[in-house]
């Protein structure tokens, strides 16, 4: 029964009231894009309690208000990355002694003060999905955070955010090379069949038991963890390259099983799935690497499911591209196609729909956390530095390298 605080802990949420500042901020700005809806130019952003009041045109400042105003500056929501592998020690990310580690979870490696998210905060990134490595097929739970904060209580957003799975065998992770069944693509998926299969059927046993229908189960201290899948309570993220990994994501978890998938990485011409994957619906994380050279043409790989209909966002993969670079990859997808609107989407909303998370973050709606940022014009323009960044509603320091 040692696994039931997987359960427990599933939705903690901190309440605003505990994590967040009472003194109204009103920020005035250039233009303010709310992802959500139409672009404001002279807008404001009302703030008060680690959450937004208001966003439009000629608000009222509340009694005892402060005004900060930004004439050229855009604001924007903080940014959302759903696959990294950074705030806690390095070395604590993969655990391959066995193939399949789902009651392993990220939440016991991170720390409270850690240098990379706090450069992610400093540039704009408030949001992270902190995952296991790739080392073995499943991996583990992953954690969402925001990137700063006053104690890591008060930074957690959910747990568990996201269950991680790798398809990959390119001579890479996840193969196992200790001469163990998983050295091959037929030895890692027969092994990702099974326990799937297994586990939902554990799952399944439970739901009769609850629903008093049958006999309790032998409590499974290895599948239990998978029950949320089923349950829909979080996604799979799902480390895949190339149509044929791509496939079998959809194969084994989303067609065979109804697993809501969030396919990461999509590098390796896995647009040439765009129609599957778009008509299964599934959403695409696009990055590290972000182009293909194929057919004698560069071509994006983001735009490329984008034009396909895949809901589509970036990530950075960190420490494999520095956290603080999240922005930098959406401009890079810029330049290989992909509509500027739609890559701001791919940092902020979309990330944060693929995710579950879209009621607390991702645009610059009232009621939601006040996780935002200022930058000087354009923030897909790598020469706009960050001016203010909050996260729920508390100035994140800033650098001492900011321009």
């Amino acid at each position: 029964m040692l696994l039931r605080p997987y359960l427990s802990a599933l939705l903690l949420v901190i309440p605003a009231a505990a994590r967040s500042q009472s003194q109204p901020l009103l920020l005035r700005a250039g233009k303010v894009l709310p992802m959500d809806g139409p672009t404001l130019d002279g807008g404001e952003v009302l703030v008060r309690d680690g959450k937004i009041i208001a966003v439009g045109k000629h608000l009222d400042a509340p009694a005892g208000a402060s005004v900060r105003d930004f004439p050229d500056g855009w604001i924007v929501p903080g940014f959302v990355e759903l696959h990294c592998h950074v705030g806690g020690p390095g070395s604590d990310t993969n655990d391959m002694v066995l193939p399949h580690n789902m009651e392993l979870r990220t939440l016991d490696t991170l720390t409270q003060d850690n240098a990379e998210l706090l450069r992610a905060a400093q540039a704009g990134v408030t949001t992270a999905l902190c995952i296991p490595g790739s080392g073995t097929t499943i991996g583990g739970l992953g954690t969402i955070v925001k990137t700063w904060g006053p104690s890591f209580q008060q930074r957690l957003v959910k747990f568990p955010g996201a269950m991680k799975v790798a398809l990959h065998a390119r001579g890479g992770n996840p193969s196992r090379h200790a001469g163990d069944l998983g050295l091959s693509r037929l030895g890692l998926h027969w092994m990702l069949r099974q326990v799937i299969d297994e586990a939902h059927a554990y799952h399944d046993a439970w739901t009769a038991f609850e629903q008093g229908h049958a006999p309790k189960p032998r409590f499974n201290p290895r599948l239990d963890p998978l029950r949320g899948l089923f349950r829909c309570e979080f996604p799979c993220i799902l480390h895949a390259y190339g149509a044929d990994d791509t496939l079998t994501a959809l194969r084994v978890l989303h067609w065979g099983h109804g697993i809501k998938v969030v396919l990461s990485h999509g590098e390796y011409e896995s647009f040439f799935v765009g129609k599957e994957l778009a008509a299964a619906g599934v959403a695409l994380n696009i990055g590290p690497t972000l182009y293909e050279f194929t057919q004698s043409r560069m071509l994006g790989n983001a735009s490329e499911l984008f034009a396909y209909g895949v809901p589509t966002s970036l990530c950075t993969d960190s420490p494999v591209i520095a956290e603080e670079e999240l922005p930098l990859q959406a401009a890079m997808a810029c330049r290989l196609g992909l509509p500027s609107e739609v890559a701001l989407a791919g940092i902020t909303l979309e990330p944060a729909r693929a995710i579950g998370i879209s009621g607390r973050v991702g645009s610059l709606t009232a009621g939601k956390d006040a996780d935002l940022a200022v930058f000087a014009g354009d923030p897909l323009d790598p020469r706009n530095p960050p001016l203010l960044v909050l996260i729920d509603g508390r100035e994140v320091p800033a650098s001492p390298h900011r321009p």
